[in-house]
């Protein structure tokens, strides 16, 4: 699998999302959290098809514990991982002591001696406490707990202002087929270019692309329906399936490091992995794809709206 070295890490194409492993987690989910044993196994799939980075999350469930087990048993099998926090409001009053906790944490319970990157689950955390977080950060680095500051964030409305900020080394956010705005504008190629690992996650939009134009249509999402629609026909002239187009498509994208990608399974791993190594997507089909989802249905591209919506 083709791998990008980017902050001093060899990051590969793929990165597994671990949050499957701690959580029921996903609308198209069909076989909920996975045993330890299968957890395992998922991770051992990983590994064989040269996957380099997994990512985390202090509350992702049991993802952490299940992660670090896996890597204390098998010590030659090394993977770097990114995980992440959150502030609240009562921690907010020293910042630094509270990503000090939420660091030390992390790392007990993956079993290692430094997070290679530490990131902040929503971008709050900047707005409110920029420069006691910025301060915060680089003194992680100075001790040697954390490796490189990210920041993920889910509303793009600010990231231009995230990324000039001069913080964060990493940036996860979500981009799509239908959710493409960034790319268009060479917010994406910008951020690569300032040398700022790219992550990509929601490439399939949490299972959303794996929807029938039925099983939408009466439902809180009808307005996919005729975006399923098209995906399809697009999908149909690349010859290919839509799963491939979908993740074919961010992993064209100039500029994206890796993409973060989840799996119930071993051999949705298998499968996953597999498409990184199909052929590129035509130029034709890369600019139909940005022409024709242009302007989507805000809704259908915020999932954390989803379940505002009856």
């Amino acid at each position: 699998m083709k791998r990008t070295e980017k902050q001093g890490l060899s990051i590969s194409a793929m990165t597994l999302g671990t949050v499957q492993l701690g959580l029921n987690y996903g609308i198209n989910n069909k076989n909920g959290m996975p045993t330890e044993t299968e957890s395992f196994r998922i991770l051992d799939t990983a590994y064989e098809h040269g996957v380099t980075m997994l990512d985390t999350s202090n509350d992702y469930g049991e993802s952490e514990a299940v992660i670090g087990k896996y890597l204390r048993a098998n010590p030659e099998k090394r993977m770097a991982i990114c995980t992440k926090f959150r502030i609240d409001k009562e921690s907010g009053k020293d910042v630094y002591g509270s990503l000090r906790a939420f660091a030390t944490a992390s790392m007990k319970k993956l079993g290692v001696d430094h997070l290679p990157i530490f990131m902040s689950h929503i971008e709050d955390d900047y707005f409110n406490y920029g420069k006691e977080l910025a301060v915060a950060l680089d003194e992680l680095k100075k001790e040697g707990l954390i490796h490189s500051a990210g920041m993920s964030v889910s509303k793009k409305d600010r990231l231009e202002e995230i990324v000039d900020s001069g913080i964060f080394d990493a940036i996860q956010l979500p981009l799509n087929i239908w959710d493409n705005e960034v790319i268009r504008n060479g917010t994406v190629k910008s951020m690569a270019d300032a040398g700022i690992a790219v992550f990509v996650r929601s490439v399939y939009l949490q299972g959303m692309f794996f929807r029938s134009e039925e099983e939408v249509r009466n439902t809180k999402f009808a307005s996919a329906a005729p975006l399923i629609q098209a995906l399809h026909a697009i999908a149909e002239d690349e010859g290919i399936t839509v799963p491939e187009l979908a993740l074919s498509f961010i992993r064209d994208t100039e500029g994206v490091t890796s993409l973060v990608v989840g799996s119930e399974t071993p051999e949705q791993v298998r499968q996953n992995a597999a498409m990184f190594e199909s052929p590129s997507l035509s130029a034709r089909t890369m600019e139909r794809i940005l022409s024709e989802f242009s302007n989507v249905d805000p809704f259908l591209i915020s999932p954390w709206l989803w379940s505002s919506r009856q």
